[in-house]
C-alpha cells in the first residue's frame, strides 16, 4: 500500500503544473465562463467585452481615488473576470487571432495606468505627501511589470507557446488603422518573450523547472491583484504597494535565480540561438 502511494505521488510531481494562477482558477476563469455563456448568443464580441474589461479597470483607479475601497476590490474583480472572458469567447468563435491579443494588451494597459494614477493619490492623501504616493505607486507598477513578464516569458516557455511572427507580420499589415499599429507593437514583445530559446525536450525541461515555475505562479499578476483586493477592502492600498516592492519583488528574484540555475545546469535542456 505504501508502495503504491509513493508510486502515486511520483506521477503526481512528475506532471505538467497547471499554469493558472489561484485566483483565476477559482474565480476569474469560472466567472467568465458564466459571461461567455450569456453572450455567446448575442452579438456583443470579444473586442467589446475586452472594452468593457477595461472600463471596470478604469473603475477601479476611479474608486481608489476617492478612497473606495470595497468597491475598487469589486471592480477589480469584475475586470479580472472580463479580461478572461473575452479570450474565452474568441476561441469559442474561432477566433483569437493577433488584433485580438492587442487589443487585450491595450485594455491592459489602459487599466494598469488608471489603478495606479488612483494609487498613487490615495496613498499621497494616507502619508500626507503626494511624492511618497507617486514613487509608491509608481514602485508598484514596476514590480507588477516586471513579475508580469517574467511570468509570460517561463510560462509559454513551460508549455511549448510560440507566435508566428511571419503571421504577425501579415496580419498587422492586412488590418487597418490603430488595429494593425497595436498588432505591430506586439513583434518586439513577442521577441522578447521567446528570447531566442527553443526547448528540444520539453517532459525534461518541465521537470527540471517545475520549483521556479511554482514560484512565477504564486507571484504574477493576478496574484499581485489579489494582494490588492484585500488591501483595498482595508483602506491600506500602501500595504500592497509595500508589498509589491518588497516581499513581491524578493520572490521575483528568487524564481530568477532559480530558473537560471535550472536552465543552465547540464544535460542542457533549452538550445539558444548563435549570434550571428
Amino acid at each position: 500500500m505504501a508502495g503504491a502511494m509513493i508510486a502515486i505521488d511520483s506521477r503526481l510531481m512528475a506532471a505538467p503544473l497547471k499554469t493558472d494562477e489561484l485566483l483565476d482558477r477559482v474565480f476569474s476563469r469560472p466567472v467568465a465562463a458564466v459571461i461567455v455563456k450569456l453572450a455567446a448568443p448575442t452579438p456583443i464580441t470579444p473586442n467589446q467585452i475586452t472594452g468593457i474589461s477595461a472600463l471596470f479597470g478604469v473603475g477601479v483607479g476611479v474608486a481608489l481615488g476617492f478612497h473606495v475601497g470595497w468597491v475598487a476590490t469589486l471592480s477589480l474583480l469584475a475586470y479580472l473576470a472580463f479580461d478572461c472572458a473575452d479570450g474565452q469567447l474568441a476561441r469559442l468563435r474561432g477566433g483569437g487571432g493577433y488584433l485580438g491579443r492587442a487589443m487585450d494588451g491595450a485594455g491592459d494597459y489602459i487599466a494598469a495606468v488608471a489603478i495606479h494614477i488612483g494609487l498613487a493619490l490615495w496613498i499621497g492623501d494616507l502619508t500626507g505627501s503626494w511624492i511618497t504616493g507617486w514613487l509608491m505607486s509608481a514602485g508598484a507598477g514596476l514590480a507588477l511589470i516586471w513579475a508580469s513578464f517574467q511570468l509570460d516569458r517561463y510560462k509559454r516557455r513551460y508549455r511549448g507557446d510560440t507566435d508566428d511572427l511571419v503571421q504577425l507580420r501579415a496580419e498587422a499589415a492586412a488590418t487597418p488603422g490603430i488595429g494593425g499599429w497595436l498588432i505591430a507593437r506586439l513583434e518586439p514583445y513577442a521577441e522578447q518573450l521567446d528570447g531566442g530559446v527553443t526547448v528540444p525536450d520539453r517532459e525534461a525541461y518541465q521537470a527540471r523547472v517545475r520549483t521556479p515555475m511554482v514560484l512565477w505562479l504564486l507571484n504574477g499578476p493576478t496574484s499581485h491583484f489579489t494582494v490588492m483586493a484585500v488591501c483595498f477592502v482595508l483602506d491600506r492600498p500602501d500595504i500592497y504597494a509595500a508589498i509589491a516592492m518588497g516581499p513581491m519583488v524578493l520572490i521575483t528574484l528568487l524564481a530568477l535565480g532559480l530558473q537560471r540555475r535550472a536552465e543552465s545546469r547540464e544535460p542542457a535542456v533549452i538550445e539558444r540561438a548563435s549570434a550571428e
